[in-house]
């Protein structure tokens, strides 16, 4: 007889109490599961922000990697004064002024160099071999250069006593069709200029400048239908008759020109001879948003700027012997950025001055150089030759700038230009035997060429 209590406890057969264990378990189980599932959630979670995590570092990496400067030292690649004997007037003394030399790279492959005298090179592999292209006559100032592409290139050459020249090309440089280019008076002396750039391959703009003791004109020249007839415009303003054009890009139907203000003067030189100079009075730069038919003054960054680059419509940078600018308004307003990392001080004093820039992007560029030696330091032009040569990059809009080595022996660097923001190419001046000197190229690539 079992004693008295409160409830009756019930008894549990073997059955039962196997029964209740194997519930225990079941729920035991399905406790451990939800564990691990919610565990499990955690964990995709947190992979998942380390993928995002991952993801913003790798895309800020890239970014990084993609704005840091390209490579930092350059190599010889060939002798382009070799391929054409107008190129062999170099001075005894290998001072040379870099205005007498242009390069345009449409591409990472080819090139178009020319210089004084009417004599075209072009090259197809990357500056190791150049072929010659001879201007139909002697021409007195610097041919224009402009290309859309590596196979589609217009000239505008100054022909001596003839007034203007275009020729232009379809397949790479091997052969040219000449026509007579927009109305400008003969060069009969060197106080006539004209700039040239051409947005697609029907579409190019000039501005020519003339002046004499007669006085002073400028000029707008426009063709739709590539050189076939031109179309004669104005700048617009009083000023603009005494505009002398040092640099011109159109992008789309966005054109920037650059240059100064001024007359030429004359009086009479020894023996009853006649001089002539040029009087700057000041700066000008004008804009035109419909492809060079109207244009508008707008404020022009200081100096004289013997190059000017605008790598799209809204960004443009111009380089004077001693500074250089930035407009992010497609040339209305100017800024000068910063010489960090730049050889200084920069004045005619110091012997540094630049020649040329070239941007590939609105970030990322090139700036072409020299520090002449003191006695020949000088304010408005780049002698080059017996001098050290300067090529710097920049990949943050000019607020740092990089210094490059060149090869030994170059002597200064009068033109750059960048296809694109890892290959770019250089025309420099390298020393040779007896104080002579010759111009070479040269390239920041690693992957093509051959050396000299």
């Amino acid at each position: 007889m079992h004693p008295s209590r409160d409830f009756d406890a019930p008894d549990f057969g073997d059955i039962e109490f196997r029964q209740l264990y194997e519930r225990a378990l079941e729920r035991s189980a399905q406790l451990r599961a939800r564990r691990t599932r919610r565990r499990a959630a955690a964990a995709t979670a947190a992979l998942a922000c380390l993928l995002v995590v991952g993801l913003v570092a790798g895309s800020f990496a890239a970014v990084t990697a993609g704005r840091q400067p390209v490579a930092s030292s350059w190599r010889l690649v060939s002798d382009v004064s070799a391929a054409s004997s107008s190129w062999q007037a170099l001075s005894p003394s290998g001072y040379e002024q870099a205005g007498l030399f242009s390069l345009v790279c449409p591409s990472d492959t080819t090139c178009y160099a020319d210089s004084v005298g009417g004599q075209l090179e072009y090259t197809h592999d990357g500056g190791a071999t150049w072929q010659q292209t001879t201007v139909s006559g002697t021409a007195m100032s610097l041919p224009q250069i402009s290309c859309v592409d590596a196979q589609n290139c217009d000239v505008l050459a100054d022909i001596t006593g003839r007034g203007s020249t275009f020729l232009t090309t379809t397949d790479g440089g091997r052969t040219w069709t000449s026509r007579p280019g927009p109305a400008i008076p003969p060069n009969t002396a060197q106080n006539h200029l004209a700039v040239m750039s051409c947005a697609t391959i029907s579409s190019c703009v000039v501005i020519a400048y003339n002046g004499n003791s007669a006085g002073s004109s400028s000029a707008v020249f426009t063709t739709s239908d590539r050189g076939a007839s031109w179309t004669q415009r104005t700048l617009g303003s009083p000023a603009s008759r005494e505009f002398v054009p040092s640099g011109l890009n159109c992008s789309g139907t966005t054109c920037v020109a650059v240059g100064a203000i001024g007359i030429w003067q004359s009086g009479p030189g020894p023996g009853g001879s006649a001089w002539f100079s040029f009087r700057r009075r000041g700066k000008a730069a004008y804009t035109s948003d419909d492809g060079g038919a109207t244009w508008s003054a707008s404020s022009a960054p200081p100096g004289y700027i013997p190059s000017l680059t605008c790598p799209d419509a809204t960004d443009c940078y111009a380089a004077d012997f001693f500074a250089v600018y930035h407009s992010k308004d497609g040339g209305q307003t100017w800024g000068q950025v910063s010489t960090s990392g730049l050889p200084g001080p920069l004045s005619p004093s110091s012997g540094w001055s630049f020649s040329a820039v070239s941007c590939a992007s609105s970030s990322s560029c090139w700036l072409a150089g020299a520090a002449n030696p003191p006695a020949s330091s000088h304010t408005n032009t780049i002698v080059i030759g017996q001098a050290e040569g300067l090529l710097a990059s920049t990949a943050d809009g000019g607020s740092t700038w990089t210094l490059s080595t060149l090869p030994a022996g170059v002597g200064g660097v009068v033109d750059v230009t960048c296809p694109s923001t890892t290959t770019c190419f250089a025309l420099g001046v390298e020393q040779t035997a007896h104080n002579g000197s010759k111009v070479v190229l040269l390239t920041n690539t690693h992957k093509r060429g051959r050396a000299v």
